[in-house]
């Protein structure tokens, strides 16, 4: 495959095919089978649309920056030529895989990712474009033409989305094979028209192949986008008249909108919004996708708007979003200045998006009946009294130049959200007590607002307050503590939040009664949250070090501390009985209270950076989100509650974290059991344990040279440590002697495999360590497993299969194993699915009968990965990229024939059998 060629050189792959062909799809595939194959990614969608929205180019190079730099936010850039240095700084020292999405001209490849020869040798760029010649003759790419469907392929998709199921019901087979004619192997047809005549009738079924008999296309070498979209338009026709205009007004408006913010307008515009999104969504029109955003396809939303424009194309005043008369909604993007009185023939507006947009004239001749302003770089210090607004159920006016909102009090009874993000001339809010219904009050980035009016205890509806990166607010306003509705207030980055005086102290005896829903929401660069909760205490005066928790209301459901200093975390805490949310994130502390885990509402711990963090005591059981990255003192964890269950879990960059109760444990192989090394076949243990292994931890994310380690986990003993060759004396013992590949770089998400399958039994154990030894370019590794069996699944007679599989990164030398028999010994004190054997230790691994996969790093992917073979599960063959097998087949003879070098044990067969069996 191109992305695995293992060429040092900038590789350039160019998906091209007609719209609607699944070039996407296919670019997304490749990108989430191969990403984390190299040292950053990212994947940078719609490309040729989001380059032509303001400042789209920097946009796009924020995403690509902080996808390559892996951070939570956008990487900030002010100007294109800023972003192509910040560009060529990070793509020069990673091997990086990106991928452009719909390019449509090489210009917005260039201004995106530059030259060519910046990217790190190995690197790969895949592009997918309508245009085949996008890059220049001379430059080298690899082009791939996508093709469409074959005939029976376009009839399985078709048949799903018409029937349900992969064929065509008897009685439409004839129909079906005519219309998936006419769609030419275009996936997008398929799927929109199948949808679209779901359920539907016979005589349904029988108009639309008369209208598209007028324009049947018979190969897509012919087909074009204006056939294409007569297609598209019968899936349109067949919508009720709701569902119709529910379709255009989304297709114009509200493209990559959020959908709450979409169905809050739609439905004061009488839609009955949610029913008909179904309906849209059903029909493959309408995408809601994972960040909650309204998607389409261009090709719909150009026919969208080319329906628009068919309503009246000799009069585009007549049109219903682009004309005057009729008009309902209008979107203006260019930096230039209009009068006022362009709106008076607008008696119908309802949607209004203006951008940069400067008006001049008397705001009186402004619609009336405006629903949803949107209006980006707002240019007056304040909105003018003579500014209509009765109607706005929402009010967007970020990026403004207001300094305070309005003048006195403006009553706006429809008025449900108030967005000012970005406005950094801000200064106050204003009177809001006349907005009775206003549930989403957001002043994100106003840098200078000094000032929260008084009046927003009025707003008695209010659900969401924003005031990140407010850093000029002193105080929040007293009357807070009124605002009963009230669930979630973003406080991140307010760093002049302090007690100035009496005034800003909250009464936590009413909030305890009357913000209940309270939800405090910070990220790591929030720091002055210990302010607001010094406020938060009846005069009182709280310690950074350690303080009481005592008053604080029994029925908080969320509480952050992120970044406090806190020191020590008080028992207190553990009273808070209803606490669904604890964020600790950042302090100091050295350990948890005990009494933690009668936190029995807990469902998220977030601890990350508490770098002086050493262990974590028994948890709640209720926890399902236990986040610890960056943890570096963090060297132990007891029981851990739901553990093959409901519980994610991060341990990321904790280097030190050696033992998981239940899970794992790492010890240096000096202080490993001397009797189980020694049937590991290692006897002269100083030499080994003096040397230093550098080991990769997958639980991690961390690599670290150290002494030589025994990692017990799943009931298995694995050492690594450097050798040339499988011991003298080994003999069949599990061994694995592995290389570095030349010229390969070795990457963290690199794992190993080793399998187990009893063909007599049906039994099977994929194993996979936690940690692992890096194998240098002049010493190579050895691999030592130690499996232990005590259920008899092991017995005379049974042929077994045992194989080893590892990444194209490295290369298996040499592959051994044996089978040796032991006397059962006492049972450990250890935890069983550490120490104890596989038998004790599968069940928690099960993914179906018999078939069991051993892995503590990404536990939960991985067997929702391995429970999708179920269909085949008679031999299971679960592997990370091109495969490297190594198998052993042989018989199993009896206890006896491995007990050799065990004289001292009972060697009669018969009474010995019940006795575990070692495999190596």
């Amino acid at each position: 495959m191109w992305l695995e060629d293992g060429s040092n050189d900038v590789g350039v792959a160019v998906i091209h095919g007609m719209g609607g062909i699944g070039k996407t799809t296919i670019a997304k595939i490749a990108y989430n089978q191969n990403f984390s194959k190299f040292q950053a990614s990212s994947f940078l969608s719609d490309i040729r649309e989001t380059s032509k929205q303001a400042n789209g180019f920097v946009h796009l190079q924020r995403n690509l920056l902080s996808d390559i730099l892996q951070k939570r936010k956008m990487e900030k850039i002010y100007s294109l030529d800023e972003g192509m240095v910040k560009i060529k700084r990070v793509v020069r020292c990673k091997r990086v895989l990106i991928v452009l999405d719909d390019v449509e001209n090489s210009e917005q490849f260039n201004a995106v990712l530059g030259m060519r020869d910046w990217f790190h040798p190995g690197s790969k760029i895949i592009i997918t474009t309508r245009h085949q010649h996008l890059l220049k003759a001379h430059e080298v790419c690899v082009r791939f033409k996508v093709e469409g469907l074959l005939v029976h392929q376009s009839l399985k998709l078709f048949s799903w989305h018409a029937f349900g199921q992969p064929h065509p019901q008897e009685d439409y087979m004839e129909h079906s094979r005519h219309l998936v004619k006419c769609c030419g192997g275009v996936p997008l047809a398929l799927q929109v028209l199948g949808s679209s005549l779901f359920g539907k009738t016979a005589n349904v079924w029988e108009n639309v192949v008369r209208k598209l008999k007028e324009n049947a296309v018979p190969t897509l070498d012919v087909i074009t986008e204006g056939k294409f979209q007569n297609i598209l338009c019968i899936s349109f026709d067949s919508l009720q008249d709701h569902d119709k205009c529910l379709f255009l007004h989304i297709a114009c408006f509200f493209i990559g909108k959020d959908k709450d913010l979409a169905t809050t307008i739609l439905d004061e515009c009488d839609f009955a919004t949610e029913v008909g999104l179904q309906h849209l969504v059903d029909g493959c029109l309408v995408e809601i996708n994972a960040r909650n955003k309204l998607t389409m396809h261009q090709l719909l939303e150009n026919m969208g708007k080319a329906i628009i424009r068919d309503e009246s194309p000799e009069d585009p005043g007549k049109h219903t979003r682009l004309g005057t008369r009729s008009i309902k909604g209008l979107m203006l993007h260019c930096p230039s200045t209009f009068e006022t009185k362009a709106f008076t023939k607008m008696l119908n507006l309802e949607l209004l998006l203006l951008d940069n947009v400067k008006l001049s004239g008397s705001y009186e001749d402004f619609p009336k009946k405006l629903i949803w302003l949107s209006w980006r770089g707002f240019s007056l210090k304040s909105i003018p009294a003579n500014f209509c607004m009765e109607n706005l159920v929402v009010l967007d006016l970020r990026k403004s130049s207001l300094q305070h909102v309005w003048n006195g009090t403006k009553l706006l009874t429809r008025l449900k959200i108030l967005n000012l993000n970005h406005s950094h001339g801000l200064r106050t809010t204003s009177d809001l007590s006349g907005l009775p219904n206003l549930e989403k009050l957001i002043l994100k980035d106003c840098i200078n607002l000094v000032d929260v009016d008084e009046s927003i205890g009025n707003l008695g509806k209010l659900v969401f307050l924003n005031l990140k990166d407010c850093k000029s607010l002193m105080k929040l306003p007293k009357r807070m503590s009124m605002l009963r509705s009230l669930e979630e207030l973003i406080l991140t980055g307010c760093s002049k939040l302090g007690p100035h005086d009496s005034a800003t102290v909250i009464d936590l005896h009413t909030t305890s009664r009357d913000m209940n829903k309270l939800r405090l929401l910070s990220t790591i660069s929030w720091t002055p949250i210990r302010y607001w909760w010094m406020w938060a205490w009846p005069r009182k005066t709280l310690q950074s070090t350690s303080f009481s928790l005592a008053s604080l209301p029994r029925c908080l459901g969320s509480l952050s501390l992120s970044y406090c200093k806190v020191s020590e975390v008080p028992n207190d805490l553990c009273t808070l009985s209803s606490l669904k949310y604890l964020n600790l994130i950042g302090n100091p502390i050295l350990c948890l209270p005990q009494k933690i885990k009668s936190l029995i509402m807990l469902e998220t711990l977030l601890l990350d950076n508490c770098t002086n963090l050493e262990m974590l005591p028994d948890l709640p059981p209720r926890l399902k989100r236990l986040e610890a990255k960056y943890c570096t003192s963090l060297k132990r964890l007891t029981n851990l509650p739901n553990l093959f269950r409901s519980l994610e879990s991060l341990f990321w960059g904790c280097e030190h974290l050696v033992e998981v109760e239940s899970l794992l444990n790492i010890k240096p192989v000096r202080s490993a059991d001397i009797e189980m090394t020694r049937y590991m076949g290692l006897f002269n243990l100083k030499s080994i344990a003096s040397t230093d292994v550098e080991m990769i931890n997958y639980l991690t994310s961390t690599s670290r040279k150290s002494p030589v380690q025994v990692l017990y986990e799943c009931g298995i003993y694995s050492i690594f440590f450097h050798g040339s060759k499988i011991p003298d004396g080994f003999g069949l013992n599990s061994c694995v002697l592995y290389a570095q590949e030349p010229g390969l770089e070795y990457r963290l998400t690199v794992q190993h495999l080793i399998k187990v399958s009893n063909q007599t039994k049906g039994l099977m154990w994929t194993y996979s360590p936690l940690t692992v030894g890096l194998p240098t370019e002049k010493e190579d590794m050895l691999w030592l497993s130690h499996f232990r069996f005590g259920n008899n699944e092991l017995e005379y007679g049974d042929e077994l299969r045992v194989s080893v599989e590892m990444h194209d990164f490295v290369r298996v030398k040499e592959f051994g194993i044996q089978l040796v028999y032991e006397p059962e010994r006492p049972p450990s004190s250890q935890n069983n699915v550490v120490a104890g054997d596989v038998s004790l230790s599968a069940s928690e691994y099960q993914m179906w009968t018999g078939k069991y996969f051993l892995s503590n790093h990404g536990h939960r992917t991985q067997q929702a990965q391995f429970r999708k073979r179920q269909e085949n599960p008679e031999h299971i063959e679960f592997s990370f990229g091109p495969e490297r097998l190594f198998h052993k087949l042989f018989k199993a003879r009896g206890p006896f024939e491995t007990v050799v070098k065990l004289r001292a044990y009972p060697a009669d067969s018969a009474s010995a059998s019940p006795h575990p069996f070692w495999l190596k």
